[in-house]
């Protein structure tokens, strides 16, 4: 068998057999599909047992741990192929997606990690967007240095060989463990991108969407980020001394542990004001105004201008006028959303109040 496709699967019934034909009825026809059902309990395990019974190319397994990451691996483990391509259970495949992938890495056996440009599809199907990255090795890996993500993980073709000298996929990442694995990567194989949209894929909810994945995805990403600066500097990798993403206190060198901290709580102030709802205090409204400066090219404007907004009435709540002043500008200046445009050219009395008393005390 050439080809292993490794498919988690984590409650996508309702998408999970579009998603399943499409590799069904790939122009490159030596594949099997190893669907590993990931704990569902919407009917999935049901979806995938049916397209098992009538095409024996696909075979349905059972994770013996939880999550993403715990699934891949097991995927991996019981592959037969010599390449894995990875699919989720809610994307979809363009039928000569694995044709071009293979043709490409046997033309180029210096190449182990290939990946593709895709389409972004909503819960409907349509088109959204697209996801277009760096061709080459230089390219991807200097996106990399940058902090930015490379590959849309769905579109992966990876050569199993790399991936079993990697260790696969580490299960303390409860997300992101597909950048960590670049990062890993990156200095001991070579990456590609094929220049055509091969892929759709369902994005959703969007990231943008502030729950408690996106905040925990910016302290996640630095997690992959210390490590791999440790490992190329020689030193222990945190992530190798933790039980869990959250097990700081286990890191035995103080600058690292301080380091992630620092963006742990970050993750948990984020999470206290846009996901639990709770009070904020001035020093909470601080850190977090900070936090959104610095990475304010992460969000749409709406969002950003509704973050600041809700630091505003945090503000306001407190009778931190100073605070309430700048993030009142900080809304102004950054988000140019119609919405906001028109409250801000009515400001209500809270607003009038607090910039008025600021002015006074000045």
């Amino acid at each position: 068998m050439e080809i292993s496709v490794v498919l988690p699967v984590h409650n996508c019934g309702k998408y999970l057999l579009p998603a399943l034909q499409s590799i069904k009825y790939q122009s490159y026809p030596h594949f099997e599909v190893l669907m590993v059902n990931d704990h569902s309990s919407d009917g999935s395990e049901d979806v995938c047992a049916d397209i098992a019974s009538v095409d024996d190319r696909f075979k349905l397994l059972h994770s013996p741990h939880f999550g993403m990451a715990g699934a891949l691996n097991f995927g991996i483990s019981q592959a037969s192929g010599v390449y894995i391509a990875r699919m989720d259970g809610d994307d979809l495949c363009m039928p000569e997606r694995f044709e071009k992938q293979i043709d490409f890495l046997k033309e180029n056996p210096d190449i182990s990690f290939l990946g593709t440009f895709a389409d972004h599809i909503n819960e409907s199907g349509k088109t959204t967007g697209v996801f277009e990255y760096p061709e080459d090795d230089f390219e991807i890996k200097a996106q990399l240095d940058r902090g930015q993500n490379t590959f849309v993980h769905p579109s992966m073709m990876i050569r199993r060989k790399a991936l079993v000298n990697l260790g696969g996929y580490r299960e303390i990442f409860s997300i992101c463990q597909d950048y960590d694995l670049w990062l890993r990567a990156q200095d001991r194989y070579s990456f590609a991108n094929l220049p055509e949209r091969l892929v759709a894929y369902r994005g959703f909810p969007d990231k943008r969407d502030l729950t408690n994945r996106f905040w925990k995805y910016f302290y996640i990403t630095r997690l992959a980020e210390i490590s791999v600066q440790q490992r190329r500097a020689g030193h222990r990798d945190p992530v190798d001394q933790m039980a869990d993403e959250f097990d700081l206190e286990a890191v035995d060198e103080r600058l690292v542990r301080e380091r992630l901290m620092s963006a742990r709580q970050d993750y948990y102030c984020n999470k206290k004001a846009f996901v639990d709802g709770k009070p904020l205090n001035s020093m909470d409204i601080e850190q977090i105004k900070a936090f959104l400066l610095n990475h304010k090219e992460k969000f749409n404007k709406k969002d950003l201008g509704q973050a600041f907004g809700l630091l505003f009435d945090q503000a306001m709540r407190i009778q931190d006028s100073e605070s309430a002043e700048v993030l009142y500008k900080l809304q102004r200046e950054i988000s140019k959303s119609r919405h906001l445009k028109s409250l801000l050219t009515k400001p209500d009395k809270l607003v009038r109040y607090a910039l008025r008393k600021r002015m006074e005390e000045a």
